[in-house]
């Protein structure tokens, strides 16, 4: 996924290149000249490039939306009698200093139905033994899921289907390969999730998406980066980002000089794959930058504090 930003490296630095030596060698038309055939070249390559991306997206989305209508539910309900492997899922643990260790876990759609991956949504959530399940998945993305014999599928169906396992069920949707929309909602979303795992001992967590990959490690990182963040004292929360740690060092990973590409990758060895998307690790980062500033997290736990006077204020008027 890093190959087309060292193309365009690489392009920027033939294109300086070539200006340098034609201004030492040659006269300034042939300079001219020279640019002109270079930029040329250059306008075709990149709209190629743009042309085949648009091709390349356009053909997998017809291939996907081909298999998906495929297999009819009667296909369906037969693939899901044969042996079906268990939910992959993998663990990260997260150290706390009062003994009740938060376990994170991350795995792909429990009860997806994609071809050749036809899987049984009770079974998964018979096989999770969790208290919270964290969905990132957009409503639309379910239509991979035919739990009824209607074709109806929507979120509502499948939260009921978790909350009857007696798992809580937290949505927050993240466009595929993509960031949230709001690094704010984004923070107080992951600070409240950790704080009300501390407080009510629910320290056993999945977190899915579509294949469990882009925005599950993504989450899990802001996850370790926030728990990491309430564990410490006033003083340590207090401490400032090295000079080093305020870049985003993708492709590579600076894991004994960056806390962020330590987070990452303590990620990805829990879970192969995880991850790589540059635009997500670059939100982390960005994530990261946000959560070591004093100013901007007093702002977010006044926030989150008034959250929670509202919800108990609403409880007690209920009552």
């Amino acid at each position: 996924s890093y190959i087309p930003f060292l193309c365009l490296l690489i392009l920027t630095i033939s294109c300086l290149t070539l200006t340098i030596i034609s201004s030492l060698f040659f006269s300034l038309s042939i300079i001219l000249y020279l640019n002109f055939i270079y930029y040329c070249l250059l306008t075709i390559l990149f709209l190629s490039i743009i042309i085949t991306t648009i091709v390349v997206y356009s053909y997998g989305s017809l291939f996907i939306h081909r298999y998906r209508n495929m297999m009819t539910l009667e296909q369906q309900n037969s693939e899901i009698s044969k042996d079906v492997e268990h939910l992959s899922i993998d663990k990260l643990l997260l150290k706390s200093t009062n003994n009740n260790d938060l376990i994170l876990y991350m795995s792909k759609l429990p009860g997806r139905r994609i071809r050749h991956d036809i899987r049984n949504i009770e079974d998964d959530l018979n096989q999770i033994q969790v208290h919270t399940i964290i969905t990132l998945n957009e409503s639309k993305e379910l239509s991979f899921m035919n739990m009824t014999h209607k074709n109806i599928y929507n979120m509502d169906i499948y939260s009921m289907h978790i909350k009857r396992a007696n798992i809580q069920h937290i949505i927050y949707p993240i466009r595929d390969r993509f960031i949230p929309k709001s690094i704010s909602d984004y923070i107080q979303f992951i600070y409240s999730i950790i704080i009300n795992a501390n407080r009510f001992n629910h320290n056993h967590i999945l977190v899915h998406c579509m294949g469990g990959m882009g925005r599950t490690g993504m989450t899990v990182v802001c996850l370790e980066l926030v728990h990491e963040y309430i564990m410490k004292t006033t003083d340590e929360q207090e401490e400032k980002e090295t000079l080093i740690e305020r870049f985003c060092h993708y492709p590579f990973l600076l894991e004994n000089y960056c806390r962020v590409c330590q987070a990452i990758l303590n990620v990805r060895k829990a879970r192969r794959g995880t991850i790589h998307n540059p635009l997500q690790i670059m939100f982390v980062h960005e994530f990261y930058a946000r959560l070591t500033s004093s100013t901007y997290m007093r702002q977010i736990k006044k926030n989150f504090e008034l959250h929670e006077r509202l919800l108990a204020n609403d409880h007690h008027e209920l009552h």
